[in-house]
């Protein structure tokens, strides 16, 4: 199934949504990173950014730190100027 989309003007630089089912195929979601390789045939390769923790470092525990980050922007933000 193709889906297709329109390049819009978003400031200096160009940009398009990502169809649903594409998102759910490469497994991301907000806020996740992508990467975007041009081949030699004309087509685009885009694949999920993928992250090696390290040893010992549980992934539950990394998304309880990212909830806990979120949750508390304002204060993180607030300690900046202190």
């Amino acid at each position: 199934m193709r889906n297709y989309r329109k390049i819009v003007k978003m400031g200096n630089s160009y940009g398009s949504t990502i169809p649903p089912k594409t998102l759910s195929h490469l497994g991301v979601k907000p806020g996740d990173e992508i990467s975007f390789e041009n081949m030699k045939d004309g087509t685009v390769r885009i694949k999920r950014k993928t992250t090696r923790l390290p040893s010992g470092i549980d992934e539950d525990f990394v998304s309880m730190v990212d909830g806990i980050i979120q949750d508390n922007d304002a204060v993180f933000k607030g300690l900046v100027n202190r």
